[in-house]
């Protein structure tokens, strides 16, 4: 009889201390990184609510002050132009990314006269939106109890615009009219 009331109550105490199961790690690597100017700014979300707060913070001052995001980290851009970033003891459950490399260090998310970033950014599953920022829903993904490894590949908006000046609009490499007499001479 002692030792049934013995195993008992080791049985009740086990039970009181068993933690809920956390997830592996989280493991983000940063694919992109074209400057070691500036910090990148890394935030976690778990729901669809404080994921789109963040979005409508990234341009101002307190993206990183958010108290409804999950976790989030600053790092300063590196100079081998890698980076990456692990958070662990997660609750098992859906989440999504918002990274941007903050170039000039002001915090922020800074955007042109039509609100399209200027500086890189990118989201979990690489999401994009059309005519602005991914929903929770395509940047969400699964963390169960396996870790996870992410590749966020930067966006860089700016960098197309002055790509396309350094190509198309240059005199020697413009398309150049062509007259009907120098076709027939080829």
């Amino acid at each position: 009889m002692k030792n049934l009331l013995v195993l008992a109550f080791a049985a009740v105490l086990g039970a009181a201390t068993v933690a809920p199961a956390l997830a592996d790690g989280l493991h983000i690597t940063i694919d992109g990184l074209h400057s070691a100017k500036g910090t990148v700014l890394i935030g976690l979300y778990d729901s669809k609510a404080s994921f789109d707060r963040a979005i409508e913070l990234s341009d101002k001052d307190g993206f990183l002050n958010d108290p409804q995001r999950v976790a989030g980290v600053a790092l300063r851009a590196s100079a081998a132009l890698k980076g990456g970033v692990v958070f662990e003891n997660l609750d098992p459950g859906r989440y999504a990314v918002i990274l941007l490399h903050d170039e000039d260090g002001n915090g922020r998310l800074d955007k042109n006269f039509w609100g399209v970033p200027i500086e890189p950014y990118g989201f979990s599953n690489d999401a994009q939106g059309f005519l602005g920022p991914p929903s929770f829903k395509d940047a969400a993904f699964d963390l169960n109890g396996a870790g996870k490894s992410l590749t966020i590949v930067l966006v860089h908006h700016a960098q197309g615009v002055a790509s396309l000046r350094g190509s198309y609009l240059d005199e020697e490499s413009a398309v150049k009219p062509v007259s009907p007499a120098s076709v027939g001479a080829r």
